[in-house]
């Protein structure tokens, strides 16, 4: 992984997919988060350093960091908060597809974490993103101070959505390469799809078609993932939060029972009106319970200093 920072950022496809970007990045900026893409790792960054744990918020399948900067906003005034692209997503720099499966971004995070030379972090994960932060919390214990997954995939749920009956049926409904498939998985998404102009729209979508064969082929490398049981997660030991929209139509709720028994120790929150994208349709909400992890997480650390 360290040979990234060597090697260039991935390109957006489109005119377009570039100007949405440096809009994103200006409007983050005023929040207190500035884009780096220093070290191999696109990121947007920001908050106090050295003043308590940090938090790495890790996307989901087929998005990038973008998709967790209304959280991160929520959190930056009194967090070192990071939020990278994840290989094979957004800008960051290209890698063989076929290389990236769950070890590969097990990986990854190793180098996110010793790259940037964070503290044991909280490490946030939305769908894909929470099985990769479930997992590392499980199988690097001493490199996580605590957890908080937000709808994640990893465990199959005793309830099948659409999504997951199709991926039974070796069909991947999670596969953008038009606007009419955008539209689909974006109402998906949520309860009350936030608003999109047509444009943006169009852009986005042409973006994901670009990059549509790369991501079939990174979502069949995860199929095991999408479909596990709870055994990878039983390890996880440091304190837990895990949230879950009660309208969730990509990874049904009925799976929050599935973590909850992995992990006896977790608390488990199911927020109303809200879909699978909860850190976006609800951003407060779960700001609230991240907040509540960290005062209890940082109150342990000053406790455990010598005086």
């Amino acid at each position: 992984m360290n040979a990234d920072a060597n090697r260039p950022n991935h390109r957006p496809a489109t005119l377009g997919g570039r100007v949405l970007r440096r809009i994103a990045t200006g409007a983050a900026r005023v929040t207190g988060l500035r884009h780096r893409s220093d070290f191999g790792w696109p990121r947007f960054e920001g908050g106090p350093i050295g003043e308590g744990v940090p938090i790495v918020l890790v996307h989901g399948f087929g998005v990038d960091g973008l998709t967790m900067l209304q959280l991160a906003r929520r959190l930056v005034r009194n967090h070192h908060v990071v939020v990278p692209d994840l290989p094979g997503f957004g800008i960051h720099p290209d890698h063989d597809p076929k290389i990236i499966d769950f070890e590969f971004f097990l990986a990854a995070i190793d180098d996110l974490i010793a790259t940037l030379n964070l503290d044991p972090p909280v490490l946030v994960g939305s769908s894909m993103g929470g099985a990769i932060a479930g997992g590392y919390a499980a199988s690097r214990p001493s490199a996580v101070s605590g957890l908080v997954v937000i709808g994640p995939a990893g465990i199959e749920p005793p309830i099948d959505t659409e999504v997951f009956a199709a991926a039974k049926r070796d069909e991947h409904l999670l596969r953008v390469d038009s606007v009419a498939s955008f539209e689909r998985i974006y109402a998906l998404n949520f309860t009350r799809p936030p608003w999109m102009p047509r444009f943006m729209k169009r852009v986005v979508a042409a973006e994901a078609a670009a990059r549509a064969e790369d991501h079939e082929i990174i979502l069949r490398n995860l199929e095991d993932l999408m479909l596990g049981t709870a055994d990878r997660f039983t390890d996880i030991a440091c304190p837990t939060e895990i949230i879950w929209g009660a309208d969730d139509r990509i990874i049904h709720p009925s799976a929050a029972a599935c973590w909850q028994d992995a992990i006896s120790s977790a608390t488990t929150t199911i927020i109303k009106d809200a879909g699978h994208s909860t850190m976006v349709e609800k951003p407060d909400a779960v700001a609230a319970i991240i907040e509540q992890l960290m005062q209890r997480l940082n109150g342990a650390e000053r406790a455990n200093q010598p005086r």
